[in-house]
Parts: C-alpha cells; sequence; structure tokens
C-alpha cells in the first residue's frame, strides 16, 4: 500500500549525510528506503528513534558503491546482510533485502514479512513516500498490536519479539492482537533460552513507556517473566504517578517508577537494581529512597524541610514527596512544597572538628563535642551559624 501524504521528509531526514547516501544509492541503480522505528514514530508524532535503512543492492553491491565512493564501510552484521558505512563522521546502518525468494515475487514485501509486528514493517524513502504491505499504519493509528503472518512463526524466528510484542503494548496499545498475545503466553517458555540482558532492557523500556500499566499486567497475569521477577506490589500506582508528573511537568523517573510500583525493602530493592539494569548511582538512589525516614509531616514547614535536605539529599526529598501525593487531586499544594525543596539550599553543618581543635578541645573528645553541637543545630532548623556554635561550644563545654 502507498499512503504519500503521512510523512513530510524533514521527520525522518536527520541531516544532509542521509540524504547524501540516498542519491548515491540511486546513482548506483539501487533503492535506499527508512524502514522500523524511524517510520512508526514519525508516522505516530513521537521524537525520532534512531535510523534504519534497508536497500535492494546486495551486502557486497553496497560495499562496492562505498568504496568507489570513497566511504568507509564495515559488515557488522554478516548474518543479517548489514553493513555499517561513515559518512562524515556520521555512522549508518544499511540491511540488505534477502535474496532467498523467487525473483517473481515482490522482495519487499517478501522483507516486510520477516519483521515482528505490522507497525514495525512500514517502509519510507527520502522523499516521504511510504509503503505499507501490512496495514501498519492503520493499526498504528488505531493501536493494534500483532504480528505478521503467522504468531508462532514471527516468535519462532526470534524468541526475544515475546518480549518487543510487550513492549510495543505498552507503548501504542489499545487493542491487543488476542492470537499474538496467546502465541506469546504459549510460547513464554523460550525466554529461557533468551539472554537475561536483552530481557532486562525490553523490560526497562516497558517500565518507562506510556502504556505500561497495560503492557505489565499481560506480563504478570499470565506469569510471562515468572522465572525472572516475582510482581510488583500495586501496578496500579504507575497511573496516579504518571497523572501527577504529568499535571506537574516532571520528568519520567525509572527509580520512582520501580519504587511505586514494588515498594521494596532494601533487600529487594538491590535485587530489583540488578533485573533493571540500573547503574551504580541509580541503585545508590533506589536503595536510600526505601531507607529514608520521610512522611507527610516532614513537609509541614520550612524548618522541617531543612532538615529533611540535611539528612537526604533534594532528589530523595522529591522523590518522597511525589510517591506521598500519589492520590492527591491538590496540585497547587503539591507544587508549592516542590517550589520550596527546589529553592531551599541544603544545609551544610558549618563547623569542623579542626575549629573545635584550634579552640583547644580535647582531641579524644571532639566527635563527642561534634555531635551534641550537631543534634543541637539540627533540632533548630540547620539555621545556626559557625560563630553560633561556637559560643554554644564555649558556654557548654
Amino acid at each position: 500500500m502507498f499512503h504519500p501524504e503521512y510523512i513530510n521528509p524533514s521527520k525522518l531526514i536527520t541531516n544532509a549525510d542521509i540524504l547524501k547516501l540516498f542519491e548515491l544509492v540511486e546513482k548506483h541503480g539501487g533503492v535506499l528506503r527508512f524502514v522500523g522505528g524511524a517510520v512508526r514514530d514519525a508516522i505516530a508524532g513521537f521524537e525520532r528513534s534512531d535510523v534504519d535503512l534497508v536497500t535492494d543492492m546486495s551486502p557486497s553491491e553496497f560495499s562496492d558503491m562505498c568504496i568507489d565512493e570513497g566511504l568507509k564501510c564495515v559488515p557488522i552484521g554478516i548474518q543479517f546482510f548489514t553493513t555499517g558505512v561513515i559518512i562524515n563522521n556520521n555512522f549508518f546502518k544499511v540491511t540488505s533485502l534477502c535474496s532467498e525468494e523467487d525473483n517473481g515475487k515482490d522482495e519487499w514485501k517478501n522483507d516486510a514479512s520477516k519483521r515482528d509486528l505490522t507497525i514495525n514493517a512500514v517502509y519510507a524513502d527520502d522523499k516521504g513516500n511510504v509503503f505499507d504491505y501490512y496495514n501498519g499504519i492503520k493499526d498504528l493509528e488505531q493501536g493494534n498490536i500483532k504480528f505478521i503472518g503467522s504468531p508462532q512463526e514471527t516468535i519462532d524466528a526470534d524468541y526475544i519479539r515475546i518480549m518487543r510484542f510487550f513492549r510495543f503494548c505498552a507503548m501504542f496499545g489499545k487493542n491487543i492482537d488476542p492470537k499474538s498475545l496467546k502465541a506469546c503466553v504459549n510460547n513464554r517458555e523460550l525466554l529461557h533460552k533468551v539472554s537475561l540482558e536483552k530481557i532486562k532492557e525490553e523490560l526497562f523500556k516497558i517500565i518507562m513507556a506510556p502504556h505500561a500499566v497495560t503492557a505489565l499486567k499481560l506480563i504478570f497475569d499470565n506469569n510471562i517473566l515468572d522465572f525472572l521477577i516475582a510482581p510488583p506490589k500495586n501496578i496500579d500506582n504507575l497511573c496516579f504517578l504518571d497523572r501527577l508528573v504529568s499535571k506537574l511537568d516532571i520528568q519520567k523517573s525509572i527509580i520512582r517508577r520501580i519504587y511505586v510500583m514494588f515498594e521494596p525493602d532494601v533487600k529487594r530493592a538491590g535485587r530489583l537494581a540488578d533485573i533493571f539494569r540500573l547503574t551504580k548511582e541509580q541503585k545508590e538512589h533506589l536503595i536510600e529512597l526505601c531507607k529514608a525516614h520521610i512522611s507527610l509531616k516532614s513537609f509541614k514547614d520550612n524548618v522541617s524541610i531543612r532538615q529533611i535536605l540535611f539528612r537526604y539529599g533534594k532528589e530523595i526529598c522529591v522523590d518522597k514527596w511525589l510517591c506521598l501525593n500519589l492520590d492527591s487531586q491538590d496540585f497547587n499544594s503539591v507544587q508549592s512544597v516542590l517550589n520550596t525543596l527546589y529553592n531551599t539550599i541544603i544545609p551544610i553543618f558549618p563547623l569542623s572538628g579542626k575549629d573545635l581543635i584550634e579552640l583547644g578541645a580535647d582531641t579524644k573528645l571532639v566527635g563527642l563535642y561534634l555531635d551534641s553541637l550537631k543534634k543541637d543545630w539540627f533540632e533548630n532548623g540547620c539555621l545556626s551559624d559557625k560563630e553560633d556554635l561556637i559560643t554554644k561550644y564555649k558556654s557548654i563545654f
């Protein structure tokens, strides 16, 4: 199917070097097209995905063309007929059409038939013309998530497609194809043969997607990942969190999302960090979020806010405040406290052991003196300056 009205080329072309590649392929008698995520997201109005390109030139023909034109190219996926080409320090992946079918068949439709979902089998050229062989555009518009052809054959071609199915349910899903879902459920054991890194990568993307709750409920209700992770305590918390951060125009956070869904203790937080492939900093943040003893009373006034900022820092306090207000309807009050958190300077205890030693303190007792002074300083709202603390030290010790 051909839909010239769907895409403005500017939504696909990231820089002039892509156009140069199209010109060179055409010059050498070939055809080059965008495919997959870049086309899908351009149609859906999403931010541009990584660019995937397909040509009807064979890998050797494409490589010869690059050499003739003075371009550097490298084979990066021989089994997938993929070649990498560099133009002005920009790297592009170009996959050649599989030529195993009879010459009488449409090689582009044949290529589309080997892709996973209908919404990922849409092609476009540099003019913005769209080539849709499996009604992917209609499915995208209607939120239909379904495999191309036989779901079983599609899954057999690559088992990670089970997780990709749920990922695109989380991104676009409104109407989930029953046959495709049934095939995923019936073949869930095949995920045991897939790299855990690939599964975790897909799961991470699912949790960050717009319709994460829909996809996660399908996953956990059908025991898709029971070999990897126990069900969260409250998936619906994600709905409340999405509503809140959307109203307040706050960026999504994987840490916040994991925390509200699983409501973990410290031990489980560590395991979840490994499952979701969190960075060292993200893992520490999740664990600190679990450790932080912060309640709604902790935000009752400026003194309390200064105290928790001193003890936990801004990121933890902001996340805790949002998590404590998931069901709040008073967005102005939530925003007001956020503004206070953002604008309040984190207090720093102004006295050091060196200061006390210079005042003649016994070095063996400096730690005790500091603890006592810090406790008094904290209980009084973290407001006393260095001179006040020195005066207090002299009066007490």
